[in-house]
């Protein structure tokens, strides 16, 4: 089957060759600049000896989303890495999933990778045809989770999945027609990569940023006007706070990754005066769940209408449906889900039934609330963290013996990842953090630490977590210094 995403991207460029449709850093790219750039790639692609599984380690540019289109053309399966994790990780995760080729930035940046414009010089030099296989099997797509793990979990979909979506988001998200779709984060995040591909999906002009700027967001929102912008709340509240007068050229503002705060949505309301706020609740794995337009009476934990074609369960621990109003496990069945995971290089094909650690329940009228998770995992900034797995960081580093990770309730990015370590610490802060540089991504190091000189334990012989973050709480731990 071609690539019914490709296509239609592709289909929408051709139409209009000259306009402008990919504003990054200061420059601009065509719509028909971009087609010939996705022909190359597919062409360089294609040329290789092996081309089935593809990854893709590259930082946000428009080589990197023209990549992932090409791939949906010339690839049985795309792999999107994060070029953030330890070279070691990208490494393991290449051999242990098959890749027959990683392009990156540059030759040889992670090892052995092959450099974008030397694919698209092969691609200009081939002699391989420009085509879509009307017979081969559907692309497919593996997109990774926060990557807080030691080994980053990958959740493969179809494209028929994104499809579904488009489809479903299509009345709230109301992208045609607009002059430009803002898409201010990492592309190696489901969320930003989808939301470039939607817009483009769309017939729309994107924009993309090397880095979030909230100075630079908000100068082409105010240059196009009539703006729709995809975010994690945490990027609203910088662009609220960076912003020094009312932005009215934005007119939609697509928000999921993890709950938004009431004040931040006063805020938005303040600097992006007439914008509708929508709010999306979802996962990697589930795609979009439930949505709701953003409403200063809502209450805190609500999270939206299921969407149409999903059908949303909270049971309680005994397996057993929960009447309205009453808590317990979510889980999803979706069109929009994904087929399963990826770990360690084999497939576990999904349940028809996905829960992902929510929890919550639904209120008379069928509306989903959200009051935290099952287990341990939080939220940061709109990531996954996972505390065992920085644990396991942290005791790799010299002069720790032991250590535990928290999430400490913060208005602004949900959680502050905290670790409060064994005392003595042989080590300092900076030395900490550089240790944890070498197995953890960026996003996923504590920000604070603590020492606790009697450190419990349970009666099995593991950290007392409880008494532990009753005293973090309580105030009785000493900063590392």
């Amino acid at each position: 089957m071609a690539s019914r995403i490709a296509l239609s991207i592709l289909e929408h460029l051709r139409t209009r060759p000259g306009a402008p449709v990919l504003h990054f850093g200061t420059g601009t790219i065509s719509a028909g600049d971009l087609a010939d750039r996705i022909d190359r790639l597919s062409r360089g692609l294609r040329s290789l000896d092996r081309h089935g599984r593809i990854g893709i380690a590259m930082e946000t540019a428009p080589d990197t989303l023209a990549l992932f289109i090409a791939s949906l053309i010339a690839a049985r399966e795309t792999f999107v890495l994060d070029p953030s994790w330890p070279e070691a990780t990208i490494a393991q995760v290449t051999a242990s999933t098959g890749l027959d080729a990683v392009v990156a930035q540059m030759d040889a940046a992670p090892a052995g990778a092959i450099g974008a414009e030397t694919l698209a010089r092969m691609g200009a030099d081939a002699q391989v045809p420009f085509s879509m296989d009307e017979d081969a099997a559907e692309p497919l797509f593996t997109l990774f989770t926060s990557g807080s793990t030691g080994m980053p979990k990958g959740c493969r979909r179809t494209e028929t999945s994104w499809l579904r979506s488009f489809e479903a988001d299509r009345a709230l998200a109301d992208l045609e027609g607009r002059g430009l779709v803002l898409v201010p984060g990492n592309l190696a995040h489901s969320l930003f990569l989808y939301a470039a591909v939607r817009g483009l999906w769309a017939g729309c002009a994107i924009a993309l940023f090397p880095r979030f700027r909230s100075d630079r967001v908000l100068a082409l929102a105010d240059r196009f006007g009539d703006c729709a912008m995809f975010a994690v709340p945490t990027q609203l509240s910088a662009l609220c706070a960076a912003a020094e007068r009312r932005h009215p050229g934005v007119k939609r503002v697509l928000l999921t990754g993890s709950k938004l705060p009431s004040a931040v949505a006063g805020q938005a309301r303040h600097t992006f005066p007439g914008a509708a706020l929508i709010e999306f609740y979802g996962t990697t794995e589930l795609s979009y769940v439930a949505a709701r337009h953003v409403d200063a009476n809502d209450p805190p934990t609500l999270v939206g209408t299921p969407l149409a074609g999903v059908d949303v369960m909270v049971v309680d621990d005994a397996g057993a449906p929960c009447p309205p109003g009453a808590r317990g496990r979510v889980f999803v069945r979706s069109g929009m889900a994904f087929d399963g995971y990826v770990r360690n290089g084999r497939f576990e094909p999904a349940e028809a039934s996905i829960g992902v650690g929510d929890a919550g329940w639904l209120d008379e009228e069928g509306n989903l609330h959200l009051d935290g998770r099952i287990d341990r995992m939080f939220q940061s900034s709109g990531r996954n963290i996972v505390p065992e797995t920085i644990e396991a960081a942290l005791a790799a580093v010299e002069g720790i013996e032991a250590a535990a990770v928290f999430g400490i309730p913060d208005p602004v990015r949900e959680h502050r990842i905290v670790a409060v370590l064994k005392a003595p610490v042989a080590s300092g802060r900076s030395a900490i953090v550089g240790g944890l540089k070498k197995s953890l991504p960026p996003y996923a190091i504590p920000g604070h630490y603590f020492e606790c000189g009697d450190w419990p334990l349970t009666v099995s012989g593991k950290p007392d977590l409880v008494t532990l973050r009753e005293r973090l709480d309580g105030g009785t731990l000493e900063p590392l210094a």
